[in-house]
Parts: structure tokens; C-alpha cells; sequence
């Protein structure tokens, strides 16, 4: 399943509605605002609760939200979308908090700027250039952030696909068109109408059962309005007649004077190529990527480098760089296998020289893969541990960051092999569902700010250590003492549970816990 966006135009709307949809954002965007403001000072409890690696994140971080709190968002009249402004307020602090990991300055979220904000940052920056704690480039970078920040007001988020909230589709037989239902009004707004005539047009709704719209005279909390789209958008709206369901999450957004109802969409496309080789795909220090192709046994098929090229950045560069991997995953009939950075890195340098892309930049480009790659047929790519990438030796196996790298190149201290890390990189991340396959064991690391958390649940074995270079080679050799303990007799099996001691006569066995052992990063 792939989920695609949908930008749909809010097509000719009148005065009265343009006013309604402008007064929805500002009352969302000063709750927001406010909700930022409460915690400010009270960031504890939502690290902690990313620092525990517990699921469902962005639920236990709105539960932090105290009845009180939420009660004072009534004042902005944001009732119709409270539950959204809660979401939206805990993906915006974990986004946060996670970047804050990587980049020690980024600045807490806030909302939009108005002119007393705007000037208090301001002066705020000036001190810090003229005190020399921001060089000029950061400054100048800071102030254009700064600038494109003032009034900017961020989309509502419409956090589920329904009739009576939210958002809905609708779509008229006799014309064909499509158009929107979104709640935007509390049952005390002002701005509510009643007897609102509909014209010619026989609207039904795009959810199961497809009801038509009720036609009663009250005074309705939401807005009907009609939307503007080309033909792809045209053809995923008339799949929805059929599966409503794939409609998921929305943004109403104003841009320029316009307004957009920005919808997401889960589309399934069918595996129509079967897979023979697994293409590896990494960063790169002299270019953008690099891939490497092998069999399925491990073997080269093929391998390169596509250059970062001039226009990255945009929109259309990032898909042109996605569309040639995807082509190179359809030559090669490739499962897609690569990772996503976060606070666990690939470690890709070689003295002063780094990869030519952020983090940032190739969590996005990955992102854009994914989905290209599935809607291309191919099967659905895997994400891996980035752990050992570009420092694991392809010939013996070694996964210690005690190699040694020179130029571009390392040298594996047990086996004296030595390739440039452009070509071990990808040729690692190609091999490592066959590394999987063949593991004795998989544990599972968690990292939090200042320490690592790597475990397996079955075999109820926890390690727990500061996080460190040195953290995973200490893992590898507790892992090796513990098995031998085990196979000694100094450590007793399970007594009653046989899938608890299978698995334990499996890890008794580990002798070489860096070949043996994987670890994958949740």
C-alpha cells in the first residue's frame, strides 16, 4: 500500500465561504500556538516518553494534555477539529525533539508570527550575530526562515475520512463533479446558515452506502464546495466511488489566495514484476547515491553512482534522482532494500569529507522511492539497520568500527580486505536480507538521547548502555559471554515454555555474535 496526496482546489468559492475557511485557520493556528506555548517550559514528560520507545507515540503525548488545557482551546472555537489540532500539536513536538537530537540549536515549534513575535525573534537574532554566536551565513539562513514565518499559518488537519466530521467527498451523477464536505464551524458559530439551496445538483456521498446529501434546513457547521483537478487526481477520485476507504487523512491549507484541500490516499498496486535480484542503495560521499545490484545469493551484478546534479533540491530533482533508481529497480527485476536515518546514522565519512546528503535529504528521497517502487510493480522495498553499512567487511564479515578508513577507503583489520566505501556501502545494504535470513538472532536497539537500549524479548535479554562508538562492541561480546554461560550450564533454560528454549538452544550456539547476531533499529 502506497499513500499518495492528492491536491484538490477549492474552485469558486464566494466571499462569504473564503471568510469562513480564513477564520477556521486563524482560530487553529492560535490554539496551536497556545498548545506550543503550555509546554514550553514542561518539555520533560514528552521526552521521556520518546526516550521509553514504547509504540503508539503521538497517543501517550496528546494524553499529556490535561482536561484543563484542552478546555481553554474552546476560547479559539476549534471544536470541529480538536482531535486533529491534538495530533497535529504531538507529530509537530516529536518532529521536534527528534531533530533536536542531530541539531542541539533547532528551535522549538511555534505557530505563526505575528508582528510582536516577529520582532521580539528579530532583535533576538541581531544580539546573536553581533555577539558573534552565529556566524554570518546562520544568521543570514535564520533571518530568511524568520521572514517566511511572519502570518504564515499552517493547514488545518482534518484527522479522519467521515460524514458527519471532519471531511468528506461528495460527487454529483448527472455532471460528474466532485466536491467537498468540510466542518469548519462549532455548533455556537455565528457564521452557521440554514436553507442553503443546492441548485440542480444531486450530490451523494463518496462513502459506503453512497446516502445523498441531506436537504433539512439547519443551520449547517460545515461548508459544500465544489473542486478543481487534472486528469490523475480525476482518475484516484473516481477509484474512491468504488473503495472510500482509501481515503485517509486532510490538510485545507491557503496558498496565494487560493485553497487547497490536500487529501491523502492509500492506493494498492499490484506486484506485477517478481523479483531476481535485491539493489542496494546508500549515500554517497563524491555524489548523491550509490547503488549496488547482487543475486540472490550475494553476487555483483552490477553497481554505481548517479551524481547529486544541480537542481536536488526542487521538487522535480528529488523525483528525477527517484525515478532513475526506480528505473534501475525495474532493469534488474530489484527488491529495493535501504534505510532511513534517524538518531542512529550510517557513519559515512572519511576525514573531513561528508556524504553529499543530509540526513534529512535522503530520509526524503527514501520516502519517495518507496512509493515510486511499489507503483511501478516491483515488490515492496525493505528497510534496514543503517548500523555497519559502510564499516562491515564484505569479505569476513567483520562489523567493527575499529576498521580502518583512509581516503575513502577501509581496511578490515581481521582480513586485510580494502574497497573504497562507495562500493562497500551499497554492496552491504543489497546483501543484508540475506544477512537476515541467515542470522542466528535479531535484536532490537532503541536509542534515546544519551543511551542505547538493545534487546530480545524472548529470550528476555537486555542490554543497556551510554551511547557511544564503543556501545554495540561491548553488545557483540556480552552477547558471546552469555551464550557461553548458557552452553556451561551457569545460566538456567526455561523449564515450561518449548518455544522459549528452541529459541535459547539457537542463541547457545552463537559463538561470533557480530556475524551471528543482527541488530536493527526500531
Amino acid at each position: 500500500m502506497v499513500i499518495k496526496t492528492v491536491v484538490l482546489k477549492l474552485h469558486n468559492l464566494s466571499g462569504a465561504k473564503k471568510a469562513v475557511i480564513d477564520d477556521a485557520i486563524s482560530r487553529y493556528n492560535r490554539a496551536l500556538t497556545y498548545l506550543f506555548g503550555h509546554t514550553r517550559e514542561n518539555v520533560g514528560p514528552i521526552a521521556s516518553e520518546m526516550k521509553s520507545g514504547s509504540g503508539f507515540l503521538t497517543r501517550r503525548i496528546t494524553a499529556l494534555l490535561k482536561k484543563e488545557v484542552m478546555d481553554e482551546l474552546n476560547q479559539f472555537g476549534v471544536q470541529p477539529f480538536k482531535d486533529a489540532l491534538k495530533l497535529d500539536y504531538a507529530m509537530t513536538m516529536v518532529g521536534w525533539l527528534s531533530l533536536r537530537k542531530t541539531q542541539k540549536t533547532a528551535r522549538y515549534p511555534h505557530g505563526a508570527l505575528d508582528e510582536e513575535a516577529f520582532q521580539e525573534r528579530f532583535t533576538e537574532l541581531v544580539g546573536e550575530f553581533d555577539e558573534r554566536k552565529i556566524c554570518r551565513k546562520e544568521f543570514e539562513a535564520q533571518l530568511g526562515r524568520l521572514y517566511s514565518s511572519l502570518h504564515m499559518q499552517k493547514p488545518i488537519l482534518f484527522g479522519r475520512y467521515a460524514k458527519n466530521r471532519d471531511y468528506c467527498l461528495l460527487y454529483d451523477e448527472e455532471s460528474g463533479r466532485f466536491y467537498a464536505k468540510i466542518y469548519l464551524m462549532s455548533v455556537k458559530d455565528k457564521a452557521r446558515r440554514g436553507g442553503i439551496a443546492r441548485g440542480d445538483t444531486k450530490l451523494r456521498y463518496v462513502y459506503a452506502g453512497n446516502e445523498p446529501l441531506e436537504t433539512d434546513n439547519r443551520q449547517e457547521r460545515y461548508l459544500v464546495v465544489p473542486l478543481s483537478f487534472g486528469k490523475r487526481q480525476h482518475e484516484i477520485l473516481l477509484q474512491g466511488l468504488k473503495n472510500p476507504k482509501m481515503f485517509k487523512t486532510a490538510r485545507l491549507s491557503c496558498k496565494e489566495g487560493e485553497y487547497y484541500l490536500s487529501v491523502n490516499v492509500a492506493c494498492e498496486y499490484p506486484q506485477t514484476i517478481r523479483s531476481e535480484t535485491y539493489l542496494g542503495i546508500t549515500r554517497g560521499l563524491s555524489c548523491a547515491v550509490c547503488y549496488a545490484v547482487t543475486d540472490r545469493d550475494g553476487t555483483l551484478v552490477a553497481e554505481g553512482r548517479i551524481p547529486k546534479g544541480k537542481s536536488f533540491r526542487s521538487k522535480n530533482g528529488m523525483h528525477a534522482l527517484a525515478n532513475g533508481l526506480v528505473g534501475i529497480a525495474q532493469q534488474y527485476k530489484s527488491t529495493v532494500i535501504t534505510y532511513k536515518l534517524g538518531s542512529i546514522g550510517d557513519r559515512l565519512t572519511s576525514g573531513e569529507e561528508h556524504a553529499q546528503l543530509t540526513s534529512g535529504e535522503f530520509n526524503k528521497l527514501v520516502a519517495v522511492v518507496l512509493y515510486k517502487t511499489e507503483a511501478a510493480g516491483l515488490e515492496k522495498p525493505v528497510l534496514v539497520s543503517p548500523r555497519g553499512i559502510f564499516y562491515t567487511c564484505p569479505r569476513c564479515g567483520r562489523n567493527s568500527f575499529r576498521n580502518r578508513f583512509f581516503g575513502g577507503r577501509m581496511i578490515c583489520l581481521k582480513c586485510g580486505f580494502s574497497d573504497t566505501l562507495e562500493h562497500i556501502g551499497p554492496r552491504n545494504a543489497a546483501r543484508r536480507l540475506i544477512q537476515y535470513g541467515s542470522a542466528a538472532l535479531v535484536f532490537y536497539a532503541t536509542q534515546g538521547k544519551d543511551d542505547i537500549l538493545i534487546e530480545n524479548k524472548m529470550l528476555e535479554v537486555k542490554y543497556h548502555a551510554k551511547a557511544s562508538r564503543e556501545a554495540v562492541e561491548h553488545f557483540y561480546d556480552y552477547v558471546e559471554q552469555l551464550a557461553c554461560d548458557m552452553r556451561e550450564g551457569r545460566l538456567p533454560l526455561a523449564k515450561r515454555d518449548s518455544k522459549k528454549i528452541s529459541y535459547q538452544k539457537r542463541f547457545m550456539q552463537v559463538k561470533d555474535a557480530r556475524r551471528e547476531v543482527v541488530i536493527i533499529d526500531r
